[in-house]
C-alpha cells in the first residue's frame, strides 16, 4: 500500500471519529419506555426505605423535551393512624447522550 492511500485511510478514519460525536448528540431522544422503567425503579428504591409504603410504581409520563421526560410516580401507604393512601410526585428525568445515562434530576414534593 502506497504512502499516499495511508495518509488518506488515516485521515479519512481520525474525520469519522471526530464527525460522529457531534451528529449524535442531535438526534438523540428519550424515550418515554426508559424514562417509566428508571421512575419505576426510584420509585421502588424510595419505597423500599419507607415502613409505610405498601407499593410504588409510575402513573404517567410525559416529555417535557427531547431529552427529559417528567413522570408521576406513587406510593401506596399504610398506617395504622390514617389508614390507607396514596401519594405521588413527579420525577424529572434527563438523558445524558455522552454515556447514555439516565438520572433523576429533580423531584416535587410529594401530595397525598
Amino acid at each position: 500500500m502506497s504512502r499516499r492511500l495511508r495518509l488518506l485511510l488515516v485521515g479519512v478514519g481520525a474525520f469519522a471519529l471526530l464527525a460522529t460525536p457531534a451528529q449524535a448528540g442531535k438526534g438523540e431522544k428519550l424515550s418515554i419506555p426508559a424514562a417509566r422503567e428508571r421512575a419505576a425503579i426510584y420509585a421502588a428504591n424510595t419505597c423500599e426505605h419507607d415502613e409505610s409504603c405498601a407499593k410504588a410504581g409510575v402513573q404517567s409520563c410525559r416529555r417535557q423535551q427531547d431529552r427529559i421526560v417528567l413522570c408521576r410516580i406513587f406510593d401506596h401507604r399504610k398506617t395504622e393512624e390514617q389508614g390507607n393512601f396514596l401519594c405521588t410526585r413527579l420525577v424529572r428525568l434527563s438523558l445524558e447522550p455522552e454515556t447514555g445515562r439516565i438520572p433523576i434530576t429533580g423531584v416535587s414534593d410529594w401530595t397525598c
